[in-house]
């Protein structure tokens, strides 16, 4: 029977089929040469340093493949890690369950949505609405926005997990407005909920998520300005300065040039949106490393690479599991389940991107 990643612990012996996420061919200090792999199944992520037939195993396993793992768990700075016996590429006479080993969202899809629909009604200028009704009232969107991944690993990457982390920022942008009035609302809400959009086009992948390239050559908040400015475009009388703002949302939104962001926040809205957006995917990672080290030894997580901090494991943090959203409105945590889990492709969208 199959142990799920976030299960395994210290000894335990490993035979089964993982995703293979990430693979990177370095250098140790006496010139040799290993590999650092990420593995991930439906529960989470574990890695892998690999010093012993490197080339083959470099050839076996290659990043958005699954593969067949033999070998045992070990420990590392307090965090399980694979060490590879033996591995295999999956063959088709296999007979894999996909549903384990794609990550997904425990929250409801279609509550969060519901949800998210809530907030979208709340705005009141005719532009806005208009140009929020030209994405989230399209099918075809609305299908790849409710199961996209919102990161390649580092946040709320799972299927679903776009969903889920535009939800948070809403939360929180919505949350600003009440507290600070002079906020312009709509433009916070809009801000949230198109931040991202551009990560439909940035990413794909059957099993595991990768870059495309128009993702590598120009990047989600590229891209997503350059939609958002298409639609208003579109729409009849749109105000150029409403449609300036918005796009700036979206192209500051990172916060920093140094983490991809052309540039600086410069309206108190944008201000705003780049600290939810922080806030949410900072507070995901801090409750998904607690969680995942609650029951390893010692007071401190590991080093979170996106934080670059270890976390004091608080009592509070450790419980109701590795998320930290509250329930949607009627939502509820999704069980695992047997049925393939729907996942983002190569996405037909991107036949008409920029068109």
């Amino acid at each position: 029977m199959r142990k799920f990643i976030k299960e395994l612990r210290e000894g335990d012996r490993v035979d089964d089929f993982f995703v293979v996420m990430q693979r990177e061919k370095r250098e140790a200090k006496n010139g040799n040469p290993y590999l650092s792999v990420a593995f991930s199944d439906a529960s989470g992520t574990i890695g892998s340093t690999v010093f012993d037939d490197v080339e083959r195993l470099f050839a076996v396993l290659e990043p958005n493949t699954i593969a067949k793992i033999t070998g045992s768990v070990s420990s590392r700075e307090g965090k399980a890690q694979l060490k590879i016996f033996d591995a295999r590429p999956a063959r088709e006479d296999d007979n894999i369950d996909f549903s384990a080993l794609r990550p997904v969202s425990p929250y409801d899809r279609e509550a969060m949505f519901k949800e998210l629909e809530d907030y979208r009604a709340k705005v009141k200028d005719p532009f806005v609405a208009k140009l929020l009704a030209s994405f989230f009232e399209d099918s075809e969107f609305v299908k790849e926005f409710k199961t996209h991944t919102a990161a390649k690993a580092m946040h709320h990457a799972t299927v679903g997990g776009l969903l889920e982390h535009t939800l948070g920022v809403v939360r929180l942008a919505d949350s600003f407005s009440d507290l600070y009035p002079k906020l312009d609302r709509d433009l916070m809400i809009a801000g949230a909920m198109l931040h991202d959009i551009g990560k439909l086009y940035e990413m794909g992948g059957l099993v595991a998520t990768e870059y495309t390239a128009v993702g590598r050559l120009l990047g989600h908040i590229v891209i997503g300005s350059e939609l958002v400015g298409k639609a208003c475009d579109k729409i009849e009388g749109f105000p150029e300065s409403l449609k300036l703002q918005l796009q700036h949302i979206i192209v500051s939104h990172h916060g920093k040039q140094e983490f991809g962001s052309p540039c600086l926040p410069q309206t108190p809205e944008a201000m705003a949106l780049f600290r939810a957006d922080e806030f949410d995917s900072h507070i995901f990672q801090a409750f998904r490393a607690i969680g995942e080290e609650s029951e390893q030894p010692g007071e401190f997580t590991a080093r979170v690479k996106g934080l670059d901090t270890a976390l004091y494991k608080t009592e509070a943090a450790k419980g109701n599991g590795l998320y930290s959203m509250a329930f949607p409105e009627g939502g509820k945590i999704e069980e695992p389940s047997k049925k393939e889990p729907e996942v983002q492709t190569s996405s037909p969208m991107q036949d008409d991107l920029f068109k």
